[in-house]
């Protein structure tokens, strides 16, 4: 299951609640009191006897829709807290009872024999008497239905209201991959064409691979990378074509990657990896010494990803795990929560001049 189908499955569950109030309450509470009220005969002893009582019940109910579905939530996320007062006060109190009126004599009109004839007909004298008093109400219905659909409208809101934060988190996340993209472009650029220019000028044979290398990775960050999820094979591609590059910079260095398992089939989130590679090439200490090494890897097994990168790094007596990584991974971890919550561990150490990542991501 996909991140986009657990939210929507997630944002469903105000519709579930719904749902079970009016199953449980409307269909069931209020059907079997206004069955008790109606005292009619039930020869046949049936555990649901007079089932047009629940269509009765449900359209005494209808008036709190657009309470709970749109008033109550608009001024809570609003903050109108006092209209919100006022909003519960005047449909309550006025648009219960010019609702109970109409359905009242809607039931009436169209029932004219038998004893629930006589109920509906005795229900429609009650509501039309207390349309005109200023508090004829009936305290058995008036309080279940505000706490029932009160319940209702404030996990709307909560929902509403989590899935607003949820979508400017995501905004703010796709920003941060815009402004990833953006650093990704000058620095690398810079250095890719630095060594291709020198290519160039010994004669190099493999100047024309390494020009369309580098045309591929900008076209996959300028184009697929758009997207929340790309095909694995194009990540993949991208993150050997980087390594490439820099492999040919420092020709005498010790770095390996290897790749294992099939990639085909399989979507994930853009630029998960290449931060984590990009460090290692800005401060590892191949730089300066012969010794020097970057090994990784990326293993792709039936339901999960693993991706291993170690590194020796340039010490520096201010340098810590915040400057190693800086914002490029803080802006990885926070698009592994939002792209993968619950389905990816993510371990960073960082000890004896040593820097070593593991990330596994769960499909």
């Amino acid at each position: 299951m996909t991140t986009n189908d657990q939210l929507v499955k997630r944002f469903r569950f105000p519709l579930f609640f719904e749902v079970i109030v009016w199953g449980i309450y409307v269909c069931m509470y209020k059907y079997s009191w206004f069955l008790e009220m109606a005292r009619l005969p039930n020869p046949q002893h049936d555990n649901f006897p007079h089932p047009q009582l629940i269509i009765y019940a449900i359209c005494m109910t209808l008036y709190t829709i657009p309470f709970y579905r749109w008033l109550a939530p608009t001024l809570l996320l609003a903050k109108k807290y006092w209209w919100l007062v006022l909003a519960v006060v005047l449909h309550f109190g006025v648009l219960l009872k010019i609702n109970n009126w109409i359905v009242t004599g809607i039931f009436s009109s169209l029932h004219h024999n038998g004893p629930i004839a006589h109920f509906y007909d005795q229900q429609f004298s009650i509501a039309r008497y207390r349309l005109f008093t200023p508090f004829g109400w009936s305290p058995n219905t008036l309080f279940t239905d505000l706490l029932a659909f009160m319940a209702v409208a404030f996990m709307r809101y909560a929902f509403e209201n989590e899935k607003k934060k949820h979508l400017l988190e995501k905004d703010n996340l796709v920003l941060q991959l815009e402004s990833l993209k953006a650093q990704l472009h000058p620095h690398f650029l810079f250095n890719t064409l630095n060594s291709i220019y020198g290519m160039s000028l010994t004669g190099s044979k493999d100047t024309p691979a390494f020009i369309l290398r580098l045309s591929d990775m900008m076209r996959y960050v300028l184009y697929d990378c758009q997207h929340n999820h790309v095909p694995l094979e194009k990540d993949i591609a991208f993150l050997g074509n980087y390594i490439e590059m820099e492999k040919k910079r420092y020709p005498d260095a010790d770095i390996s990657f290897t790749i294992s398992g099939e990639p085909e089939g399989k979507t994930i989130a853009p630029l998960l990896f290449i931060q984590f590679v990009e460090n290692s090439f800005k401060h590892g200490a191949h730089r300066i010494s012969e010794k020097g090494f970057i090994h990784g890897s990326l293993d792709i097994l039936n339901d999960r990803l693993e991706f291993h990168l170690r590194n020796d790094y340039l010490a520096a007596p201010q340098m810590g795990p915040k400057q190693m990584g800086g914002v490029g991974i803080e802006n990885v971890k926070k698009r592994l929560q939002l792209y993968y919550p619950g389905q990816h561990e993510l371990r960073i150490d960082k000890e004896n001049s040593t820097f070593e990542v593991t990330l596994i991501i769960s499909f």
